[in-house]
């Protein structure tokens, strides 16, 4: 967009807890846009707050309220900015999609309208922050974005398994606590069992189960596990079987 008024777009803007499709940044107001790529006839009941989409074939599907979805987003914000009014817009960006039942008043747009929606909001609102203020606001923002590694998708079964030796490249085993080189007899003193779950974080996944942990580690005893996982000190979330603990990388 051509606008005379200073900025930013953040695309993807994801926090620990939270995904962001695009924040729109300036001196008068932020605003969050959900956008929803899908087709067909959409219908948000006010009252059970249910998204769904009828296709052609008079098939239903339902989704996430992508109206909860943004004010979940907006009362997170809201926490940690006060200098500017926090707005959220739900665009529809599929040519395709018709919008049959809405609430009244809900931000619910085409991506056509997406432009004027925007040059309303400017043209309603006077300027609250310097250029210097934006720009620190969005360096907050940036803060308290996070980044995720890429997911590579890799088979576990083609990755070797185990904590490695660093003299013999062998697989070592756990015992009394301690992982040992069946070969040179070296003992791990927990530099290369964390070396080995960095490289899981990396090519599988940040988070890990006690099962998931016994597999790739191979560990036979659940209690073991459960033993090494407490004295590596990992954070974790869940109770009891689906606990999972995430991997400092």
């Amino acid at each position: 967009m051509q606008l005379h008024e200073p900025y930013f777009l953040l695309h993807d803007f994801q926090t620990d807890a939270h995904q962001i499709d695009t924040i729109f940044l300036c001196r008068k107001f932020l605003l969050l846009l959900e956008i929803k790529n899908i087709a067909g006839r959409i219908h948000i009941d006010e009252a059970t707050h249910q998204f769904t989409r009828k296709l052609g074939d008079g098939s239903e599907q339902g989704f996430r309220n992508p109206l909860n979805q943004a004010q979940h987003h907006q009362r997170m914000l809201a926490q940690y900015i006060s200098t500017l009014p926090i707005y959220y817009v739900v665009v529809l960006a599929h040519y395709k999609t018709i919008i049959e039942q809405m609430p009244p008043n809900a931000p619910i747009i085409h991506s056509s309208g997406l432009e004027l929606h925007v040059r309303k909001l400017l043209a309603s609102h006077k300027s609250i922050l310097s250029n210097e203020q934006l720009k620190q606001l969005l360096h907050q923002l940036l803060q308290m974005r996070t980044t995720h590694s890429p997911r590579l998708n890799i088979n576990i079964s083609s990755i070797r398994k185990g904590v490695l030796c660093n003299n013999c490249s062998v697989t070592m085993y756990y015992k009394h606590g301690q992982f040992t080189c069946p070969k040179c007899a070296l003992r791990d003193n927990g530099t290369l069992v964390q070396e080995a779950l960095h490289d899981y974080a990396l090519l599988v996944d940040e988070w890990i189960s006690n099962e998931k942990l016994r597999v790739f580690l191979k560990i036979d005893s659940i209690h073991a596990a459960k033993r090494l996982l407490k004295k590596l000190n990992l954070p974790h979330e869940g109770q009891k079987r689906h606990r999972r603990y995430k991997i400092i990388k």
